[in-house]
């Protein structure tokens, strides 16, 4: 079993601060992304790849290890101590939307606590999934040594508490991983399997608990710059996995997938700390040959447009199809506040193209510039048909919360009968049920 002097000691190959140049494995040339250049060997297949929630809660990272050496225990216990979690509350949640938090009673077993956590997974109780995660944690069904399920429950746990509003809590709860870096995170691979995998040592964290906690603990620190160093330590790993000649294709491809993930979240971090003009550059420099190319230029557009480099934006999204050039030149008709020529574009998507996915999105745009232009009566119509037909997304009830706050003496009863609305329609486990009163701007 490993020691607590083991525990805390430093990996020496690996170090935590920023890389002292600009270079990266986020931003250089030689980006693995765009090329094929390494001999793939046969091999099996991977384990598929698992939903965020609710699908298992011993499969989050389908290439993390597959077991410890059989001399080898990592003792967890530092994740279970009771005083790490903070204790919740409903009390800034409406009473409609309101549901009791569950405990497990004594005589529960551990994988019908996790079924019942699953289920609030895929209704979408966020905060009752935190809490129940926490309590699980807390409680005497796991052993110190189940560490994927510790893992699983405890980014669930930092999960859903995002999800819920409570992000402070969250990045409080991230420290108690410490760092992340240190030797007692990584294992030396199985003898027998050194041979046809890595000879070097693995990371036993889940990958998206370390990529959440990367941010969560530079917020937890008070220190941005942790996070980018962070992003950068995890992004060599990336690149070192990609350029490893026994995966298979379907292996490569998830690495660049997460290689290109961790650009963007770099370019967001950067944004996070007012950088605006960093952010801009790691933007340029971004490499997203063989990933879906469409999904990564819609993002990179958005966030031209979060920096405020419209021209860019509209010169990245002239590249794209006809449906996406619709969307994004009414997008940046908002940005550039012509409200009247984004409501006239908005109306035009939705005349070419009935049931659109974004439908819901591109009514809202709409009422949200007919608000701008003074015809709040038009707004209120559009919110309200949205709703109606059951979407509740934060946005949407925000934005009618503020209409009748414009257009009606009774902003407040109009406000409740909305949250009364809002909690009888049927669960897609999409949204977030443990909705606070500040959507509804109660």
């Amino acid at each position: 079993m490993e020691t607590t002097a083991t525990k805390h000691s430093r990996n020496a190959s690996r170090s935590s601060r920023p890389r002292s140049t600009t270079k990266g494995p986020l931003d250089q040339i030689d980006d693995p992304l765009g090329t094929e250049t390494v001999n793939t060997l046969s091999s099996p297949e991977p384990a598929a790849q698992t939903e965020l929630f609710g699908v298992s809660f011993d499969n989050l990272d389908p290439l993390a290890p597959d077991e410890l050496p059989p001399t080898v225990e990592k003792d967890l216990s530092f994740l279970l101590r009771y005083e790490i979690y903070h204790s919740l509350s409903q009390l800034d949640i409406p009473h409609a939307l309101r549901s009791e938090f569950i405990v497990p009673t004594s005589s529960e077993s551990l994988s019908s606590t996790l079924q019942r956590l699953e289920k609030l997974l895929a209704k979408g109780h966020f905060l009752l999934a935190a809490h129940l995660s926490g309590t699980i944690l807390a409680s005497s069904l796991i052993k110190p040594t189940d560490i994927k399920r510790i893992f699983a429950l405890f980014y669930t746990r930092l999960a859903c508490l995002q999800l819920s509003g409570n992000t402070i809590n969250a990045a409080q709860e991230s420290k108690a991983l410490e760092d992340l870096t240190s030797a007692f995170y990584y294992v030396e691979p199985l003898p027998e399997k050194s041979e046809k995998g890595p000879s070097y040592p693995r990371h036993i964290v889940p990958w998206p608990l370390r990529v959440l906690a990367v941010r969560l603990q530079s917020i937890g620190f008070g220190d941005s710059r942790r996070g980018i160093g962070g992003l950068y330590e995890i992004g060599l790993e990336a690149r070192r996995e990609i350029l490893r000649p026994d995966l298979n294709p379907a292996e490569r491809q998830l690495w660049r997938e997460r290689l290109a993930d961790l650009g963007i979240r770099n370019v967001n971090a950067l944004i996070e700390m007012g950088d605006l003009n960093a952010a801009k550059q790691a933007l340029d420099s971004l490499r997203m040959s063989g990933i879906d190319k469409a999904f990564c230029t819609s993002r990179k557009t958005l966030l031209l447009v979060m920096i405020g480099d419209l021209d860019s934006a509209r010169q990245l999204c002239s590249e794209g199809s006809e449906a996406e050039q619709g969307f994004f030149n009414a997008l940046l008709s908002m940005a550039e506040g012509q409200y009247n020529t984004a409501a006239d574009e908005w109306r035009s998507l939705l005349e070419r193209e009935r049931y659109r996915p974004d439908e819901a999105i591109i009514q809202q745009n709409l009422a949200v510039c007919l608000l701008y232009t003074g015809q709040l009566n038009e707004a209120r119509e559009v919110l309200e048909s949205l709703v109606q037909k059951e979407h509740s997304f934060p946005s949407l009830v925000y934005n009618l919360s503020t209409v009748y706050e414009l257009c009606s003496e009774k902003a407040a009863k109009l406000k409740n009968e909305l949250v009364e609305t809002v909690a009888k329609q049927p669960v897609t486990g999409v949204l977030n049920l443990d909705r606070p009163s500040a959507d509804f701007k109660i």
